[in-house]
């Protein structure tokens, strides 16, 4: 039977929406793998709206895969995708910020002067926000979801233009607050004809008014709309965290956790008012629990609206874990897309059955090589792709091959994360103190390997100055570059809560090489 050149598999991309860029919707849509875990019809149907999980977990795939569901009835249902990667850029991630600041000038506040702690709260902005693009997205179209001839929904409508100015295609999503002076709106009264409206005036001349009044208006407007038939799905993506900055960092923090709220108040007010509207959004576990850590009130929602993403498989054939299912399934659509004939079995046509001298079987070796994450995945195949397009069979060769390029982009991304808690030179402190580590190790090793590189080192001086030693190596944990060392090895991707500072450590597998750590024989991977 013919099977593929691994050029020609659909192996995927390491950002997810890239790859629907790249693929189109359709093919991205058949080599989607469901989630063990995740309700799709919960989610269409508004019961879960908050999607949780770590970075590469797949959650722009998941959001992308809905938005495609939803459109298979196009005639009915409407969507709005808002990525904040793309959509939110630097100074409207502080204006937003700047809504929160207690003070009585809008433009004149200096950004180092913005306070950075979790008391900030942006919810009515993102509220308003989100309002917006609903309207705009609705005023779109000739029918559907509100009554457009209520004298709300032209009220609303007014109030939003008067805000925002005329609603411009390119301008939808990215305009994210109205242009204001010292906390106030400038309204137009010919703007709004003959409809009055009860601001709080801040001139004599009724020009001007608080934005809060208006976002409180607006609010008001949007709950007493007249619903009808059809639907609208916002979809929100993860706002990009800022990780060069912890002022950035914690910055977005708030933000991100705001946005939470104003979701969840708009979605009770649609369910209230049985609105055919529905908001959901995709979010950072580290952001979840970074509000947790500050004692937000956020617990009832996430577990009443809430789903994490998870590839852990509890026992059972390891041919059937999450991960290794969604290879399959990627293999087995490029095989139907090329006309080929469905392999019975994928990994006896394209794989080489163990690896290494100690014959570990390829689906363990697999898993080995990931931290639970398709990203992962995608990221090593991806790699082999740009190096051995060519062949039709995956054997050690190839895979010994790319080991280095794969540790060396693996750790690209462990430095991105680590940013947003130590500083570039502390980051590549810790890079130069795990090298040459003998596995496995103890704090003191590491400790040992600190003190033997700082007066080298310039970057693990700092390291050394500014940083305890225990406090680095439960970050490194947390984040799964290391874990504990054992016949059943403990690691944070694997569900194991805490690094046992008693048990010996290691670093994972696919860095050991790429710090050129010694690892006992009978444990080489």
């Amino acid at each position: 039977m013919a099977s593929l050149m691994i050029k020609d598999m659909y192996l995927g991309k390491i950002d997810g929406y890239n790859e629907f860029l790249e693929y189109g919707q359709d093919t991205c849509k058949g080599l989607f793998f469901e989630f063990p875990n995740v309700p799709i019809d919960k989610i269409l149907d508004g019961t879960t709206y908050y999607i949780f999980g770590n970075k590469g977990t797949g959650k722009t795939m998941l959001l992308k895969y809905i938005e495609s569901k939803i459109l298979e009835n196009p005639e009915t249902n409407f969507t709005e995708f808002i990525r904040f990667k793309k959509d939110v850029d630097t100074e409207q991630r502080n204006q937003l910020k700047r809504t929160a600041v207690p003070s009585n000038s809008f433009e004149e506040v200096i950004e180092s002067d913005i306070p950075t702690d979790i008391s900030l709260n942006c919810t009515l902005a993102w509220q308003v926000y989100l309002i917006k693009v609903i309207i705009n997205r609705l005023s779109q179209t000739e029918y559907g979801v509100f009554d457009r001839t209520d004298d709300t929904w032209i009220k609303l409508c007014s109030l939003i233009k008067a805000v925002y100015g005329e609603n411009n295609a390119a301008d939808q999503i990215k305009k994210i607050l109205p242009k204001m002076k010292r906390g106030n709106l400038e309204l137009n009264l010919s703007d709004f004809g003959k409809i009055n409206f009860d601001f709080e005036w801040t001139d004599s001349s009724k020009t001007t008014a608080s934005f809060s009044s208006v976002a409180k208006q607006i609010i008001f407007l949007y709950t007493n709309l007249k619903p009808v038939e059809n639907t609208i799905y916002i979809l929100v993506d993860e706002l990009e965290l800022s990780l060069k900055k912890n002022k950035d960092y914690q910055r977005d923090i708030t933000l991100i956790r705001d946005l939470i709220f104003a979701i969840e108040s708009l979605n009770e007010i649609n369910r209230t008012q049985n609105y055919n509207v529905h908001l959901i959004a995709t979010i950072r576990n580290e952001v979840y629990k970074n509000i947790i850590s500050k004692g937000m009130e956020i617990n009832k929602v996430i577990l009443d609206f809430g789903v994490t993403i998870s590839w852990e498989q509890k026992g059972g054939n390891i041919r059937n874990h999450p991960l290794l299912k969604m290879l399959e399934k990627r293999i087995h659509y490029s095989e139907k897309l090329a006309g080929l004939q469905e392999s019975t079995d994928i990994w006896n046509t394209y794989f080489v059955p163990t690896i290494g001298e100690s014959k570990l079987p390829i689906e363990n070796y697999l898993l080995d090589q990931t931290w639970y994450k398709p990203r992962d995945i995608i990221r090593l195949f991806s790699i082999i792709q740009k190096q051995h397009g060519q062949k039709s069979f995956f054997d050690q060769e190839i895979f010994d091959s790319v080991r280095k390029t794969y540790a060396e982009e693996s750790w690209i991304e462990f430095e991105e994360v680590l940013t947003a808690k130590y500083s570039d030179a502390e980051v590549e402190g810790i890079k130069k103190s795990l090298t040459s580590l003998a596995l496995p190790f103890e704090i003191k090793n590491f400790q040992n390997n600190i003190d033997s590189n700082r007066d080298f080192f310039e970057e693990v001086e700092t390291l050394a100055k500014n940083r305890k030693t225990p406090h680095i190596l439960k970050d490194l944990y947390e984040i799964g570059v290391i874990g504990n060392y054992g016949s059943n090895p403990r690691f944070s991707f694997k569900g194991d809560t805490d690094l046992s500072p008693t048990m010996p450590m290691t670093i994972h597998y696919p860095l050991i090489r790429f710090f050129k750590a010694s690892l006992p024989k009978r444990r080489k991977r």
